[in-house]
């Protein structure tokens, strides 16, 4: 059902980088966005939590005809991708593994750092995504607990002394494995990259809210539907207190609680 639409579903404000991707790429693509901010954030939920979430939110994201559905999450990616696949008849598309390999066609000397959520991280996702593409390339998994609620509060827009300090000590970590790439392994990450170059300039980096474009290609429609509103964005909290942080992210969005 190529006029359908594309699913999108993330914890917070980090699946919108997703979306504006998205919205670059394939302009006439139509998408529904739900931002599951009631059980913001998911790193530090339990898997069984996770998952829950996860088949809630294509459980409400289906109220509309879909034709996939994206995991705009990391977290959820990588531990409730599986289930989804097997529970779901549509496409599941992730993010890990398109970031994974984007990761290993750039890193000269295979080792591979991945900042992520706690849950992310202890998934072994990432490790498991690499070895796909390489099995010699060495990941060093750097656990980022404090990062999603700081940008969830918009401190990434402005110079931030707490945001420095914070991403700094994660990126000491990353300096210090001897890493030559870097994935931002989560999607809330891609508002930092200007602050990572300037902190670590000279290592590559790949964000998880990109690397999935080519996995769409054959998805999506070339042709202009008016007979559907073309973005629906959803969320689980207040509807008007999220839009408040939605809009560094995309000015002039509008949200519907669910």
């Amino acid at each position: 059902m190529k006029n359908g639409y594309l699913g999108i579903y993330d914890s917070g404000i980090g699946g919108l980088t997703v979306v504006k991707a998205v919205q670059e790429a394939f302009p006439n693509e139509k998408i529904v966005f739900l931002a599951d901010s009631k059980h913001m954030p998911y790193g530090s939920k339990t898997p069984e939590e996770i998952v829950s979430y996860s088949l809630e939110n294509v459980s409400i994201l289906s109220r509309y005809p879909l034709k996939a559905v994206l995991i705009a999450c990391n977290t959820s990616d990588s531990i409730a991708r599986e289930v989804l696949q097997e529970r779901c008849s549509l496409p599941i598309i992730g993010v890990i593994s398109p970031a994974a390999k984007k990761a290993v066609s750039l890193s000269q000397n295979r080792r591979i750092a991945v900042m992520a959520t706690q849950a992310t991280c202890a998934s072994g996702a990432y490790v498991k995504a690499v070895s796909g593409y390489d099995e010699e390339a060495e990941v060093i998994s750097v656990p980022c607990p404090a990062l999603v609620p700081l940008i969830e509060e918009g401190r990434f827009l402005h110079p931030d002394e707490e945001l420095d300090t914070v991403l700094s000590s994660y990126l000491d970590q990353v300096k210090e494995s001897g890493a030559d790439t870097l994935i931002l392994g989560c999607t809330h990450y891609d508002v930092l990259i200007p602050h990572v170059k300037r902190i670590l300039p000279g290592i590559h980096t790949v964000s998880s809210s990109r690397c999935f474009l080519d996995d769409l290609k054959e998805l999506v429609s070339s042709e202009t539907d008016d007979t559907e509103e073309k973005e629906i964005f959803l969320c689980t909290s207040d509807a008007e207190d999220f839009r408040k942080t939605a809009e560094l992210m995309l000015p002039g969005i509008r949200f519907q609680r669910v």
